[in-house]
C-alpha cells in the first residue's frame, strides 16, 4: 500500500511540473521603417547614432543624409513606431513621413 501511495505522489509531481511550464512565446519578428526627416546635418547623424541606436528594440540603422532619411530595423515585440516617433521628438528631430519598408527583394525573394 505504501508503494502505491509513493508511486501516485511521484506521478502527481511529474504531471504538475509538466503543466507548470510556460507556453512558447510568439515568434520574434523584425520590422523596418523608413523615417524621413525635415533636415539632416552631421550633428543630426551623430544624434541618431548616439540616441536612437540605443532605443529599446532597435537593431540596425541605415542613415541616408542626402535623402534625409533613416531606415530603422527593430524587434516588433520590443518597440513600435509610436515609441520610435517619441524617441525622435525627444532629440528634437521633426519627422515628415514614416512608412514601413517591404521585406521582399526586387526578385521576389523574402529577406532573411
Amino acid at each position: 500500500m505504501k508503494k502505491i501511495d509513493t508511486l501516485l505522489l511521484v506521478f502527481a509531481c511529474i504531471t504538475s511540473m509538466g503543466f507548470a511550464q510556460k507556453p512558447k512565446k510568439a515568434e520574434k519578428k523584425k520590422e523596418t521603417v523608413e523615417i524621413r526627416l525635415d533636415d539632416m546635418c552631421s550633428s543630426c547623424v551623430n544624434k541618431i547614432n548616439s540616441y536612437i541606436a540605443f532605443e529599446k528594440g532597435v537593431t540596425a540603422l541605415d542613415i541616408n543624409q542626402e535623402r534625409s532619411s533613416v531606415n530603422v530595423t527593430y524587434w516588433a515585440n520590443r518597440t513600435d513606431t509610436t515609441q520610435l516617433r517619441k524617441a525622435f521628438t525627444k532629440v528634437k528631430m521633426n519627422i515628415e513621413e514614416m512608412k514601413m519598408v517591404d521585406e521582399t527583394k526586387e526578385d521576389g525573394e523574402v529577406k532573411k
